[in-house]
């Protein structure tokens, strides 16, 4: 819940979701976010009450519980991460807040009664740093950095329902309500322990989530800085208890975590066994004092985790766990970054589970978010504020981009002419020109009222829009932001089609008034369904659309997604002057890019003519290109392969035979996007022939190198910073076959999981090609 403490500046900012019914592997390291004990002593945590612990037995759903589905009969829940006050906001912080302010939407249309939350996690060491860094009191400073919050938020139309403060009474009463229970249960106790402490994290840190960095031991990996070795006395949380629950929810509940691929993840971080955990601090003092021992506060991840509970309580009630689960819990969707996956996805349930409370219906996790392919830091000058976006665009702009413009799930990547681009192709070409070229000629021949015209029920363009609106809302509902746009532009364009085709500028030309007012009708009534599709995630663009029909701004208030529903358009409703509803983006001129690419040109064809310089001229001549797997289906006649058939932008996918059957399940291969070495000479394996490669990392364990979710299906891959590539047709002669042999020499993985030729990353125009787990191996 709340997000990641601090260090965003130096590393990838959070990104969001993909379709929950479709799995894709996009690659990111599991944060192991457990305490490293070396010298322990154990007290009873309540002694002093001369309680004894109660029994262990197996963990039961409490009653009331439902299963995993978004249609309830309670009120409908979302949740953002209660996001860390220590800094302002971010794209990192407004991505999810985004996805979470569409889904409320959607659900909103459908008619549910909807509790949105967001808000701010406002303890721990970090801001009470922060504060005294910039001489203030903390609660003056979490103040002054909710404020901004609360700012943004509004500035991109963020109708949240419920913002809640970890320095509210009203939360620490519910905190010190749920630490009893836990307590009673007697899964609570006091332990001495020593280890190794990220501030920025707020955690202590495991092996793995360590490295040695610009030759600093011990070093946090996300932000590269040591962790200090601490020893001191902390309640703990007996999650070691919750190994059997947490595995048979597991095991029993799929769609719990999504994607399937972060799915998989926590589900092996359980497996591996899930050692209890610190929940309170002695060394600090700015937080909710544990009950009973003043000298201690409660450590701010069992805190804020709390925040979505909290939230629930409504003004005037009293703070307590009964009244929130009557007002919404458990609630439907929790959605944070894959950063804070191990809090909300195993610490999160075991806690409710003491606690005997429901556990959440799902919890959905999305990447990093880059900046032209690189992660966003001060250092590199690349920070992307939302404010100057806002500034610039507008908020439907930035709403547009970072739901419909990204595949929300994997990581995503941001740069000012990808951006330009999908606006101006989606809402200024298709929706923008399809209602500018019928409002014009509606009026010129039909004046200032709409006419009455009744499209036929088995009219083309009716029937498609029902079954666009279908799509646009089963992708809603499963938090695909970009299918949900998808199933609207489809819409759009036949739209546009229909008006070149039917020509009714001609029609009018030739007298035939009825005839070409009718096409026109038919086609605005087309674009007021595609509006209410898109309101979601853009409202005021939605809402111009409205306008521009001639509708009272009430009407649009009162939308629902039945309006999805072919009406016809009220006749003798006035319309307004046409005006357009979204203005063009001129992308900016990036002089020094530009210049960068000239001297990469400048480089590479250097290389080309200096045989000293041969490696760089080989990765020029060999084609990599992002690929995405149509089928797969084992090699008639050996048990180690696979035959895929693969598109690569080709007219017709390719047929790939590859060895990874010892690796992965032909399922998990279905719709995943791969590196494909296109131009090797055909080859026949058992008498299957073969028309690509499909790179791969790894010796005994073997990860698919993959391209980012936002790589286009056909585009070439390159070395970072370096020309376009140029390849050979074919490499069919021995000689020319050498030269992949002399790339792939060269081709690994490096410590942050990309892929590299010569220590230099592979990128697609929306970043690195990356592995899942696999360090300094090699592809091939």
């Amino acid at each position: 819940m709340p997000a990641k403490r601090s260090g965003r500046a130096i590393h990838a900012i959070m990104l969001f979701a993909t379709p929950l019914l479709i799995s894709r592997v996009t690659a990111f390291t599991p944060q192991i976010l457990s305490p490293i004990f070396q010298k322990s002593s154990v007290t009873r945590y309540g002694a002093s009450h001369n309680r004894l612990a109660p029994p262990l037995r197996p963990y039961r759903k409490p009653r009331g519980s439902r299963a995993l589905s978004m249609q309830t009969e309670k009120p409908w829940v979302c949740t953002t991460p209660l996001y860390y006050a220590n800094g302002p906001p971010h794209m990192g912080s407004a991505y999810p807040t985004i996805a979470a302010d569409i889904l409320s939407r959607y659900q909103k249309l459908q008619g549910k009664q909807v509790t949105f939350i967001t808000g701010s996690d406002e303890h721990g060491e970090k801001i009470a740093t922060t504060a005294a860094d910039n001489a203030k009191p903390p609660q003056e400073f979490v103040d002054g950095i909710v404020g901004e919050f609360k700012g943004l938020w509004a500035k991109m139309d963020i109708e949240y329902d419920s913002f809640v403060r970890t320095t509210d009474e009203t939360h620490a009463a519910i905190v010190r309500e749920f630490f009893q229970r836990v307590w009673d249960k007697g899964d609570i106790y006091k332990k001495d322990y020593e280890g190794r402490y990220c501030v920025g994290c707020e955690a202590y840190l495991g092996d793995d989530e360590m490295d040695t960095i610009d030759g600093v031991e011990h070093a946090c990996k996300i932000h590269r800085k040591p962790a200090e070795l601490r020893r001191e006395e902390n309640y703990f949380f007996r999650l070691s208890k919750y190994q059997s629950a947490l595995e048979n929810l597991f095991r029993d509940q799929p769609q719990f975590v999504q994607p399937n691929y972060r799915f998989n993840e926590v589900k092996k971080w359980v497996e591996a066994g899930v050692p209890d955990f610190s929940i309170s601090r002695s060394t600090i003092s700015w937080g909710i004092p544990v009950p009973n021992d003043p000298d201690q506060v409660i450590y701010v991840w069992f805190d804020a985790l709390l925040g979505y509970i909290s939230a629930l309580i409504q003004d005037g009630q009293e703070p307590t766990l009964d009244n929130a689960i009557a007002n919404g819990w458990p609630c439907n969707v929790h959605i944070i970054g894959k950063d804070i996956l191990r809090f909300h996805a195993v610490y999160w349930p075991a806690m409710l589970m003491s606690a005997d409370m429901a556990l959440p219906e799902l919890i959905y996790s999305h990447g990093f978010l880059t900046k032209d392919g690189l992660k966003m830091g001060k250092s590199l000058g690349n920070v992307l504020e939302p404010d100057v976006l806002l500034q610039q665009h507008g908020s439907d702009a930035v709403r547009y981009y970072f739901s419909k413009g990204l595949d929300f799930g994997g990581d995503g990547d941001f740069s000012e002419e990808r951006f330009s681009n999908v606006l101006n192709a989606d809402l200024a070409n298709d929706l923008g020109n399809m209602l500018n070229r019928c409002l014009k000629p509606l009026q010129k021949h039909n004046g200032e009222l709409l006419p009455s015209y009744a499209t036929p029920a088995d009219h083309p363009l009716r029937l498609l829009a029902a079954e666009c609106s279908a799509k646009s809302a089963v992708a809603y509902a499963a938090l695909d932001f970009r299918g949900a746009g998808e199933a609207a532009l489809e819409l759009t364009r036949s739209g546009n089609k229909y008006i070149d085709d039917m020509a009714p500028w001609t029609l009018f030309k030739e007298g035939k008034i009825a005839e070409g007012t009718a096409v026109l009708m038919t086609i605005l009534e087309a674009a007021r369904i595609v509006a209410v599709m898109l309101s979601p995630m853009v409202p005021q663009v939605s809402g111009k659309v409205y306008q521009q029909l001639g509708f009272d701004p009430s009407i649009y208030a009162r939308l629902q997604w039945s309006d999805t529903t072919w009406r016809d358009l009220p006749a003798g409703q006035p319309l307004p002057e046409p005006e357009g509803i979204f203005k063009r983006i001129e992308a900016p001129v990036d002089e020094a890019a530009d210049a960068a690419k000239k001297l990469a040109a400048e480089k590479a064809k250097a290389a080309k003519a200096n045989p000293a310089a041969a490696e760089v001229a080989d990765i020029l001549r060999v084609d990599m290109r992002v690929g995405q797997i149509v089928s797969a289906e084992m090699h008639p006649d050996a048990e180690s392969l696979y035959v895929e058939m693969i598109d690569v932008g080709e007219a017709v996918p390719r047929q790939v035979v590859s060895g990874l059957a010892k690796y992965m399940s032909l399922a998990s291969l279905i719709g995943k996007k791969v590196v494909v070495l296109c131009n090797l000479k055909p080859a026949k394996m058992r008498g299957v022939e073969s028309t690509g490669m499909v790179l791969a990392a790894g010796t005994d364990v073997v990860e698919l190198l993959e391209p980012p979710p936002g790589a286009l299906v056909g585009e070439r891959i390159k070395v970072e910073g370096g020309a376009d590539p140029t390849p050979d047709e074919m490499l069919k002669s021995k000689s020319a076959q050498k030269v992949w042999d002399r790339v792939a020499e060269k081709l690994s993985t490096d410590s942050s999981l990309c892929g590299t030729y010569d220590g230099v990353p592979l990128v697609t125009s929306a970043g690195p090609c990356t592995v899942a787990s696999l360090k300094g191996s090699p592809i091939k």
